[in-house]
């Protein structure tokens, strides 16, 4: 993996964060809460304007730690500290936040205009020696360095008050994303602090648009920053986050009302919520990457690319979506690209590419080679049945009921697909390793395709059988796919970004080095009864997961309905 990559991380503990989409019943945000009675008396402002969240997991404790860069921070920390910029992970709209403009000197300076009067919560003044000393705390602390940004970056340096200077070492222009993903922490605060790592920052000094005022073991309340520099823009006047505890009473609380907005996963969501108050109850799953079935390219039959086309065709990705996931994440478009809102980025002939066709499947595999004996079971050339196993972690229920659709599918062509299904660390370890034949991960996704590509097809990203690979499951290896994404990184030119985004989806059409099935879902469920304007499939505007980007556009966009 090039090192100033985000590594993608497959296991929550491992990451201490939430992914979105993660499979039902392990993921955090799929806990459910308890609301505590102390919510109804948390507040003295008007009852229109508070907010309940229904997003902090209490499991398996409520340790008070609002530090940015923590992996244990709590949900709440992203409404106190904001970024450079807010991208709209739906289809990478820039905005404006703490700087005003940026502009690229070339591929290896990028400069950032910050805006004037902007103040810290505790009254002190925001300028760009704020920033450079957020990026210099990352460098001289690198476990804060979680997109591994100083591994490209040369120096970061504010000549005025509101200007700062990155350099690079060497042109890598999607960096951009991680440089605006950055929380902003004062320098004034976090100067004296002795070891930023282990900090927990229990009294947070942030420019957000609210600030900590009370904290317990079973919840804690965020009021508005009145001195927030688009004060005028932010509505709510309270965020209260309940502890949350287990799945039992959380249909409950959130269909009854108790929570303005929420991350949960919900079985049948149009009865146990949108049905209690059709006028106000909603939901939108926001889809993110794309999970993927990885074939292990170094085995047979999986090192033939007409065989891994074969497989394309023969897997029903509606009726896993249906069945295995409960219809709320739907199926992914065969490049990756997640649509709708890379639809900028997609080739428009490969909108519909390998559409369900299982007498396709089977005229691939028969010009390879295989057919069926008399038993009905697809043999090779050599006569031998072809049988694998596919492996999935036991406890990722929605996973396993799409694997037993996928083989129910390959059932069809005469394959035994066997399913394995071992601890969440034994099946990370095994996809690490290379120990497996068949298996499901996800996709990352953040303002272009570039993000995706570079994961699950670059040869830094991989390694050999038995070396731990860190996202490059499936071993893909292809000087010239490596070539494009290097292009890529190396250019601010839109035209070139789109031509080389449009040979890497030509790339996944015809070798199909794995295969998208469906959209990870941004569990996300909210009430219009006191707030109105709510990002949902009409206008995308944010995804609602609770990022620091997403938290910022969505907090200044909301109305109050009354």
């Amino acid at each position: 993996m090039k090192q100033w990559k985000r590594t993608l991380c497959l296991v929550p503990a491992a990451c201490g964060m939430v992914l979105v989409g993660y499979p039902n019943g392990n993921l955090s945000a799929n806990q459910s809460a308890n609301v505590p009675s102390a919510v109804n008396s948390a507040t003295t402002a008007s009852a229109n304007t508070v907010m309940t969240l229904g997003i902090d997991n209490g499991s398996p404790d409520f340790t008070e730690n609002f530090n940015p860069f923590s992996p244990n921070l709590r949900s709440g920390t992203y409404f106190i500290y904001e970024t450079l910029y807010a991208i709209n992970a739906q289809n990478g709209t820039q905005t404006p936040w703490l700087a005003s403009s940026f502009k690229w000197n070339g591929t290896k300076q990028l400069t950032f205009t910050i805006r004037k009067g902007i103040k810290w919560n505790d009254g002190k003044t925001f300028s760009s020696s704020d920033v450079a000393f957020t990026f210099n705390l990352l460098k001289k602390y690198p476990a804060l360095d979680t997109s591994s940004v100083w591994s490209v970056l040369s120096s970061v340096a504010a000549p005025n008050a509101t200007t700062v200077v990155f350099k690079f070492k060497t042109a890598a222009i999607p960096i951009f994303t991680y440089i605006c993903n950055t929380p902003i922490v004062p320098e004034h605060i976090w100067k004296n602090v002795s070891n930023p790592v282990t900090y927990t920052n229990t009294n947070p000094v942030g420019t957000g648009a609210f600030k900590l005022s009370s904290y317990t073991n079973t919840q804690y309340v965020l009021t508005k920053n009145t001195g927030y520099w688009k004060a005028s823009k932010v509505v709510a006047t309270q965020l209260i986050f309940p502890v949350l505890t287990g799945n039992d009473t959380s249909d409950l609380n959130l269909a009854s009302g108790k929570y303005t907005w929420a991350n949960l996963f919900v079985p049948n969501i149009e009865k146990t919520y949108v049905d209690r108050d059709k006028a106000d109850n909603h939901y939108w799953f926001a889809p993110g990457g794309p999970s993927n079935l990885v074939m292990n390219l170094t085995k047979a039959p999986f090192n033939n690319a007409v065989f891994r086309q074969a497989m394309e065709y023969a897997i029903n990705k509606q009726e896993v979506s249906a069945k295995g996931e409960y219809g709320y994440q739907p199926p992914a478009n065969a490049t990756g690209l997640m649509l709708p809102g890379q639809q900028s980025w997609l080739n428009p002939s490969l909108k519909n590419a390998y559409a369900y066709n299982p007498k396709k499947a089977a005229q691939l595999l028969a010009s390879i080679g295989y057919k069926k004996n008399s038993k009905g079971q697809l043999v090779n050339k050599s006569g031998k049945p072809v049988a694998f196993t596919i492996t999935v972690p036991g406890d990722y229920t929605d996973w396993i009921q799409s694997c037993k659709v996928i083989a129910q599918n390959l059932a069809q062509l005469g394959i035994t697909l066997n399913l394995q299904t071992p601890s969440d660390t034994g099946w990370y370890n095994q996809l690490q390793t290379g120990d497996y034949d068949m298996s499901l991960t996800y996709g990352v996704n953040y303002n272009n395709p570039w993000f995706y590509y570079d994961s699950v097809l670059s040869s830094a990203n991989t390694a050999p059988i038995g070396k731990a690979a860190s996202s490059n499951f499936e071993r893909w290896k292809n000087l010239a796919t490596d070539k494009l994404l290097t292009e890529f990184e190396q250019t601010t030119s839109p035209t070139v970004q789109h031509k080389v985004i449009n040979q890497l989806q030509e790339t996944m059409i015809k070798q199909v080095p794995l295969i998208p099935l469906f959209y990870n879902a941004n569990w996300n469920e909210y009430s219009t009864a006191d707030f109105v304007g709510w990002p949902d499939a009409s206008n995308p505007y944010a995804t609602p997961d609770f990022l620091f980007n997403d938290n910022e556009l969505i907090m200044t966009h909301l109305k109050l309905a009354h």
